[in-house]
């Protein structure tokens, strides 16, 4: 028999860059420009920030979600974003991705939360369904985790804070899922993981965006060019 739905809400933290051209996407650039490669950000954000005010709205779950941004909320980078009501809108602290993560997460888990799920914005495979996944995971289960194919991951999931899963990671590398199983383990957690997905940061990547948008065609035009 499956627990009962969560009484304390669960907090979805997204980290995301301003989708200004030259600052996201950088390493979509060589294939669709500073421009796109930013506006292809802005879309991959606008989804996900889409998805997550859904989750605000399902009576089912016990939902709350924040866009931990960067640069600053107010700066100019972000006037162009239309972020949703009831989305919260925090600035980034820490001096990397490892800092940066562990602070949305120690900020996340208050007296009136029972678990963390840490997010970015340009894996369009995470959608509701995957956050509702993770969710129902946590009822029994200390961590979960959305590998992606590049040996990253997707998202994280956590009902305690515990830093160690935030330091020493070579972060932008095939070795961050792995290294975070191995302190999983070490810290005694329980965990489980989905199936792989796929993060768009190259122009394979492109492939993996949804067939309708256009950005998805480039990949096999790319490749027929090489």
């Amino acid at each position: 028999m499956n627990n009962p739905l969560p009484s304390k809400k669960i907090c979805v933290q997204i980290m995301a860059k301003a989708p200004v051209a030259g600052l996201a996407k950088t390493r979509l650039i060589p294939a669709l420009g500073d421009v796109g490669a930013a506006a292809l950000a802005k879309k991959m954000l606008d989804k996900i920030l889409s998805d997550c005010s859904s989750l605000i709205e399902n009576r089912e779950w016990h939902f709350e979600c924040a866009l931990w941004m960067t640069p600053a909320p107010e700066s100019a980078g972000w006037q162009s974003m239309k972020i949703p009501n009831g989305i919260q809108r925090y600035s980034q602290r820490g001096d990397d991705l490892g800092e940066r993560m562990a602070h949305a997460v120690e900020q996340g888990l208050t007296a009136d939360s029972c678990a963390v799920i840490i997010i970015g914005s340009d894996c369009p495979e995470i959608n509701p369904s995957v956050l509702i996944w993770a969710a129902t995971v946590l009822r029994d289960h200390d961590a979960c985790m959305v590998p992606c194919a590049d040996g990253g991951y997707a998202l994280i999931g956590l009902r305690n804070y515990e830093p160690r899963l935030f330091v020493e990671i070579p972060w932008s590398s095939e070795q961050v899922a792995d290294l975070t199983r191995q302190r999983l383990i070490e810290c005694g957690m329980s965990y489980v993981e989905s199936a792989p997905v796929h993060d768009i940061d190259v122009a394979a990547d492109l492939a993996y965006l949804p067939s309708a948008w256009p950005e998805s065609r480039l990949a096999t035009y790319i490749r027929t060019k090489q």
